[in-house]
């Protein structure tokens, strides 16, 4: 009766589990637990990845505000997905030129590689954008 019970126990968890890609493994922070994971060169590679569309952007609307990109990159490196935040300056959800540049802006990050982490856990890292007078005034 005990072999019968453990069979069925057996097949019934052997069942519900099912084949996790490595986009479907917990995530952390990339700061956390000596993980370490950031984009070699850092800022200047931000910097230069979104350089062009920080000088032909100059009249987003609104013109005051942050965007956030969070970028989840898997243990091997590879851009698993994007979620993004827009605010306003008194911090109220928007949308700038009304959701137009935050496709430019996923289509930039999406070009990014070379992700490297000194343990291999699935991240995520933040892309920041400060929105100033209509421009792009700030990336880190």
């Amino acid at each position: 009766m005990k072999g019968n019970l453990l069979i069925i126990v057996t097949l019934a968890l052997l069942s519900f589990t099912k084949d996790k890609n490595e986009c479907d493994e917990d995530i952390r922070p990339y700061w956390g637990h000596g993980i370490n994971s950031r984009i070699v060169g850092e800022g200047p590679t931000l910097r230069q990845a979104f350089k062009e569309i920080q000088f032909s952007e100059t009249n987003i609307s609104p013109s005051n505000g942050f965007i956030t990109l969070r970028l989840n990159i898997s243990k091997t490196g590879k851009l698993c997905d994007i979620e993004t935040f827009q605010i306003d300056e008194n911090y109220d959800n928007t949308e700038f030129n009304n959701g137009e540049i935050i496709k430019e802006l996923e289509v930039i990050a999406t070009k990014l590689t070379d992700w490297k982490r000194d343990k291999d856990y699935k991240t995520y890292n933040l892309i920041r954008l400060k929105i100033k007078n209509g421009k792009i005034e700030e990336i880190f």
